[in-house]
């Protein structure tokens, strides 16, 4: 559940929504206070994607520091 900064309430309206790669960058406006913040909402794909790119760069980091081993 997404909540405002602010003040905490929950209930909040999308003024602006944004593709981004792998992810979409909401802007909100928040219904109690009208504080304006912005959330980044990930797939459970575009989070796949990046746990499989940072185990790959891990394991080449590894693979220079330990020649393979």
């Amino acid at each position: 559940m997404i909540s405002c900064p602010t003040c905490g309430h929950t209930r909040s309206r999308v003024e602006e929504t944004r593709n981004r790669d792998g992810f979409y960058q909401r802007r909100r406006i928040c219904n109690n206070c009208g504080n304006g913040f912005i959330t980044r909402e990930y797939s459970s794909m575009s989070i796949s994607r990046l746990l499989t790119e940072a185990q790959e760069k891990a394991l080449d980091v590894a693979t220079r520091l330990f020649g393979g081993r």
